[in-house]
C-alpha cells in the first residue's frame, strides 16, 4: 500500500476537532501526496512508526536550510489516537533530538496548545524543553473560541559525550 495511503488512514482516525488544530487540512489527498513525493531531507525529516502496516504516528522535523534560523528545528507529532499514552509519541521525540543533534541543530521549538496539550507539554518538560511564551487568546476552535498557544524550546548540546 503506498505511504499516501497510509497516512491518510492515519488521519481518518483522528476526530474532526482534533484535525482543526493541524497545520493542514489533512483530508486533502494531494496535499499528502506534495509531502511524500517532495520531502527535501535538507528541510524536514519525517519518521513513522508502522504497526501491521498501518501508519500509527509520524514525527517531522523541520529546518531552515539557510539563513539566520538555520540552527533551529521545529518539531511536529501525530500519534494515532488509540496508539496515544502509550510513549510512542516520546520515543519517537527522542528519535528526532538525537537526529537533530547528530545533524548540528542548535534549538528545538514545539507549538502546543495549552488547554488541550496538557499531557505533552508536561512530557517534553520532563525532556528540558522549556516554555518560552504563551500567546493567549492566539488560536481558535472550531466554534471560534480561543486557546493558548505555547512555546517551548529545547536547547541541544553540540553532541553526545561517550562513557
Amino acid at each position: 500500500m503506498a505511504t499516501r495511503m497510509r497516512f491518510f488512514r492515519m488521519f481518518h482516525r483522528f476526530s474532526k476537532d482534533e484535525l482543526w488544530f493541524l497545520n493542514q487540512d489533512v483530508n486533502d489527498s494531494d496535499l499528502i501526496d506534495g509531502w511524500v513525493r517532495n520531502l527535501n531531507s535538507k528541510r524536514v525529516v519525517s519518521v513513522i512508526a508502522l504497526l501491521e502496516g498501518r501508519v500509527i504516528a509520524n514525527a517531522v522535523l523541520m529546518m531552515k536550510d539557510y539563513g539566520a534560523k538555520k540552527h533551529i528545528g521545529k518539531i511536529r507529532i501525530a500519534v494515532d489516537p488509540a496508539m496515544r499514552e502509550k510513549r510512542l509519541g516520546t520515543w519517537m521525540l527522542l528519535d528526532l533530538i538525537n537526529l537533530a543533534v547528530a545533524i548540528g541543530l542548535k534549538i528545538l521549538v514545539m507549538r502546543l496548545i495549552e488547554d488541550r496539550d496538557i499531557a505533552v507539554i508536561q512530557g517534553v518538560k520532563k525532556l528540558d524543553f522549556v516554555e518560552r511564551a504563551i500567546f493567549k487568546d492566539h488560536v481558535l476552535d472550531m466554534e471560534e473560541n480561543p486557546h493558548n498557544l505555547v512555546i517551548l524550546t529545547k536547547r541541544l548540546q553540540v553532541r553526545w559525550d561517550d562513557f
